[in-house]
């Protein structure tokens, strides 16, 4: 195990994990505080497979690990990812396992090094390359994110890498080439929610307001909408200067508190482009930089 990993991953101290019977696998259920799960997937991980291609005792630690992710515990969580891929050093699932955990909990460095064991045991893994370009894209180096999408796009043409690729190329305010990427992902899934907000969202901060709208209020009202989708409506409402909408569309997921920080960050937006940037300066992302506490938003979503 890496430096890294040693300082990031939990490791349950007292615990053999030598797989040798069904009284370890107690052991390691009864140590994270959970029964041996039915089949659960770590949410916003890789789409799961049917076989993982693991031996019956290494699979139960790998569903314990599952479990114990839905349950919120992460880091014992990738710390028994990590004993099943020293276990299968040949099987990147739970490496990227733990390359996704560790972007979601905003540490893109220690996944990035995760993705990179993925792609060292099969370089044409496209959820390897995809997740080694989003750790890039979430450290600012958006070139080194386009280069890990490119490469997986020449492999395969997928929704997920589409998507990647034209946020990348919108946090570089290059929205004619993004948009092609988005559209392109639309026509190998046209309902794909995602795919649809980004390319409403990027056409917004193109000042193609009306247009936009015209894409992201009706998506919001989709069944499998999500807090995020609603929240980019409100950032083109934002965008196209009417704030009261965006306020009324906030409020739908938001109580008082979070509609206040939600507020003062599209205000932010408003004053920077009626002062042309003097006072406050807005970056090609839309985001504020500025020396007021202003609370950030990286609006786009990616899965």
């Amino acid at each position: 195990m890496s430096l890294l990993f040693a300082k990031r991953i939990v490791i349950l101290g007292g615990i053999s994990f030598v797989l040798s019977g069904c009284s370890v696998m107690h052991n390691i259920s009864s140590a994270v505080g959970i029964k041996l799960p039915k089949k659960e997937v770590a949410q916003g991980s890789v789409e799961p497979n049917k076989n993982q291609g693991f031996n019956d005792e290494t699979q139960q630690v790998f569903d314990i690990a599952e479990a114990t992710y839905n349950r919120g515990d992460y880091r014992t969580a990738i710390g028994l990812y990590q004993r099943v891929f020293e276990l299968n050093p040949d099987n990147p699932e739970p490496m990227l396992r733990i390359g996704a955990i560790l972007n979601k909990k905003g540490e893109p460095l220690a996944a990035g090094q995760a993705y990179r064991q993925v792609l060292a045991v099969n370089p044409a893994n496209l959820e390897g390359k995809r997740g080694l370009g989003l750790s890039f894209l979430a450290r600012g180096q958006i070139d080194l994110a386009i280069e890990q999408f490119s490469e997986g796009l020449a492999i395969e043409k997928t929704p997920k890498l589409l998507n990647a690729m034209g946020v990348a190329y919108d946090k570089k305010g290059e929205r004619q080439t993004a948009q092609k990427y988005y559209k392109e992902g639309l026509k190998i899934d046209k309902s794909n929610l995602t795919l649809q907000s980004n390319y409403g969202l990027s056409m917004s901060y193109e000042g193609r307001h009306d247009q936009a709208l015209a894409v992201l209020y009706p998506l919001s009202k989709n069944p499998k909408a999500t807090v995020q989708h609603r929240q980019i409506l409100a950032m083109a409402y934002t965008l196209s200067g009417d704030l009261d909408a965006a306020e009324q569309t906030s409020r739908i997921d938001m109580d008082d508190a979070d509609v206040a920080k939600r507020m003062r960050y599209f205000n932010s937006l408003v004053q920077a482009k009626s002062t042309g940037g003097t006072s406050q300066k807005a970056n090609g992302n839309g985001e504020i930089i500025s020396s007021s506490p202003v609370e950030k938003v990286d609006i786009y979503p990616l899965d």
